[in-house]
């Protein structure tokens, strides 16, 4: 299993779209494209295939994994502070200014990204007919009502960098609407189609709003374009790339039905290939971001917190509260003064690297890794 420069496994999300793919490829296989499944059709029509037919089992990965999501992060909203906001922010645009080799990955998922949003995009309604005719628009909505928790998630930390961007833009006397407020405004709507599919009462009415969040989907991404993950980065959202891939891999997942024509087919086909071209894309980013991190932490004491401490934005008791941390958090030790520590530690919401201030007692460096024989 991979893990990031503090030890820490991958996401959730990412080890789902790493392995549910795989396991979605076979099902489809199964289900589709093999002599078995032909001679069934050459014998019964596909209203008797499909009777009974459990529509949940290809998203069951989906399900667990926003499940185990929702319950890990409910606790995590109280995050959203300015203070927070600022640390997480900061720290982006310091390691973009280190490493401008991430420039190229990040224009390449970008465009990744929005290929496979646009294919979407083109295809919704043929993707809400097939959800139609296989009887799945329940599975879809307990989809979106799983992923609520973390779509709200997204939504708060949306919601406090708009406060930032504001804050920063009055300071200026700036008249204009950045990127920043784009993405976060686009974001909060996003929460709120994705609220209003979950109480929908129709069929119809869910794949009008599935309609609507492909839509926001596509202008958020054609509008931030090759500053998609620089602007991500900054707002604490980057863990938004992979969710998004998440439900819409969850989309691209219905299972091809006798009744669909073969163009039909042939576009399904192509959106399941977008969504694997554009996971592959994704990891490659994943890994080049993930060594960009660990050549700015080598350059740092590491260390551990020996107790729960409170960490600020200033060396100061009285500067604001960015995270309050557990024994044992991973740390890097950026700087000394007096008797605080600035330090880089792993933000548990954003997963981002983050920047505060903690007391120097509740720091202590880890052991150098010992030298091999004959070093």
């Amino acid at each position: 299993m991979r893990t990031n420069p503090f030890g820490l496994p991958e996401s959730a999300t990412d080890r789902f779209l790493r392995e549910e793919r795989e396991r979605a490829a076979l099902y489809r296989n199964a289900l589709g494209g093999s002599a078995v499944a032909d001679a069934i059709r050459q014998a019964k029509t596909a209203s008797e295939m499909l009777r009974g037919f459990d529509f949940d089992a290809p998203y069951r990965g989906i399900l667990d994994t926003l499940e185990q999501d929702r319950k890990q992060r409910e606790s995590l909203k109280h995050l959203t502070s300015n203070a927070w906001a600022l640390s997480v922010t900061d720290t982006a645009r310091r390691i973009a200014q280190q490493d401008r080799s991430l420039l190229d990955q990040q224009r390449h998922l970008a465009s990744s990204v929005l290929d496979t949003v646009r294919a979407f995009e083109t295809s919704k309604s043929l993707v809400a007919s097939a959800i139609a005719a296989a009887s799945a628009g329940e599975t879809y909505r307990r989809v979106i009502a799983e992923a609520l928790p973390r779509f709200t998630t997204f939504s708060a930390i949306a919601e406090r960098m708009l406060v930032i961007d504001t804050l920063t833009l009055r300071a200026s006397n700036e008249e204009r609407e950045t990127a920043t407020a784009f993405a976060a405004r686009t974001v909060i709507e996003m929460q709120q189609v994705a609220a209003a599919i979950v109480t929908a009462e129709t069929d119809e009415e869910t794949a009008r709003l599935q309609g609507s969040l492909f839509d926001l989907v596509l202008s958020f991404f054609q509008s931030l374009g090759p500053n998609t993950l620089p602007e991500l980065q900054r707002m604490g959202l980057v863990g938004f790339i992979s969710f998004i891939l998440t439900i819409l891999g969850a989309y691209a997942l219905i299972p091809q039905q006798q009744t669909m024509s073969p163009d039909e087919k042939a576009a399904f086909s192509s959106l399941n290939e977008k969504i694997d071209r554009t996971q592959a894309e994704h990891n490659r980013y994943h890994e080049a971001a993930a060594q960009s991190e660990a050549a700015l932490l080598a350059q740092h004491q590491r260390a551990y917190l020996t107790r729960a401490a409170t960490l600020r934005d200033a060396p100061s008791r009285s500067g604001a509260v960015v995270w309050k941390a557990p024994q044992g958090t991973e740390i890097a030790v950026e700087e000394s003064k007096g008797r605080w520590r600035k330090i880089l530690f792993r933000d548990p919401l954003s997963g981002q690297l983050a920047r505060a201030w903690v007391y120097a007692t509740a720091v202590t460096p880890l052991a150098a890794p010992l030298a091999a024989d004959g070093e």
